[in-house]
Formats: structure tokens, C-alpha cells, sequence
């Protein structure tokens, strides 16, 4: 009988800390960022004009792609589109729209230099 006690005693720690351990993993998994949709235009050699933003825009939107913003970034174009899965139908249109000599490919943007940021300005909030 006591070993029966004994026994159950131990299966509810258990099982609250791997319940715990769940949760916790599923609350960093949902701060993961999601991956965004953007893409970059870089010309491909020097001399090359980028094409206009507007331009860009329009060409995109009559295709049916949702775009969130056109940023000029270092002698290019990025293009954050409003949905991952539009990436490769972007790029495709861009291709068709766009003369040639420009590079258009997958644009992932830095994290560690905002991570940086951050941990600069909460040094300047204490002191």
C-alpha cells in the first residue's frame, strides 16, 4: 500500500513540469517570426539606373500581388511583399517587367544588428 502512495506521488511533479516544459516550447515557437515575403533588385553591373518604385508598384499590383512597402537599401530595391507565398509569383512578374541586367532575388533582413540596436537603446534608458 505504501509503495502505491509512493508511487503516485511522483507521477504529478512529473507530469506538471512536462506540461510546463510544453508550454514554454510552444510559447517560443509562436515568437518565432514568420518568414516575410521581400525581395531585393540589385542592378547587376555599375551604371544601371534602379527602376522606379512606382514602376514597380504598379507592375506588381496589376499581377494581383500585395505589396507592403518599396525601400531604396544600398543601391537597391526591397520589396516586402504582403505574403511569403507571393515571393516566387513576384519575382517571376519582376523578371517579365523588368529589362534586363538587374538581379532580383529572396531578401532576408538583418537580426542581429536589430537585436544590437535594441540592447544599445536599453543601455541609454539605464545610464
Amino acid at each position: 500500500m505504501k509503495r502505491r502512495l509512493l508511487k503516485r506521488s511522483f507521477i504529478w511533479p512529473v507530469l506538471l513540469i512536462l506540461l510546463a516544459a510544453a508550454a514554454m516550447i510552444g510559447l517560443a515557437v509562436s515568437r518565432l517570426p514568420a518568414p516575410a515575403g521581400a525581395l531585393q533588385i540589385r542592378p547587376a553591373r555599375a551604371g544601371i539606373s534602379l527602376p522606379d518604385g512606382f514602376y514597380v508598384y504598379q507592375g506588381l499590383s496589376q499581377h494581383g500581388i500585395h505589396i507592403k512597402s518599396i525601400t531604396p537599401l544600398d543601391d537597391a530595391l526591397v520589396v516586402q511583399l504582403d505574403t511569403a507565398s507571393q515571393r516566387k509569383m513576384a519575382e517571376t512578374v519582376l523578371q517579365d517587367i523588368l529589362p534586363a541586367g538587374f538581379i532580383i532575388r529572396y531578401y532576408e533582413p538583418p537580426h542581429d544588428k536589430t537585436w544590437m540596436a535594441k540592447r544599445d537603446l536599453d543601455r541609454i534608458k539605464f545610464g
